[in-house]
């Protein structure tokens, strides 16, 4: 009784890779994720090409800042990425 439990959530900041190119104002990146996807969507198409990184581009859009050219090409790359692994046949 009285016992207190403290949950640690994990975040897969790290499974997200930056660029050594991407980091010249840091030595190593934040472990935050979204600052992680930020700094890739800014230099997108030129970083962040790889399925993994175009997915989580496309689930967190919404809370990305991105102009609408780079929303169309985050969308064309997962719909590429998609009917290459034969997930968009109709």
């Amino acid at each position: 009784m009285g016992q207190k439990r403290i949950v640690i959530k994990r975040t897969n900041a790290q499974a997200i890779e930056i660029p050594k190119e991407l980091l010249w104002d840091y030595k190593k990146p934040p472990d935050d994720p979204l600052w992680r996807l930020q700094r890739i969507a800014d230099f997108f198409p030129v970083y962040g090409r790889d399925r993994e990184t175009v997915f989580r581009l496309y689930k967190m859009m919404g809370k990305l800042r991105m102009d609408e050219t780079t929303r169309l090409l985050v969308e064309e790359y997962k719909n590429a990425w998609e009917e290459k692994s034969g997930k968009n046949k109709k």
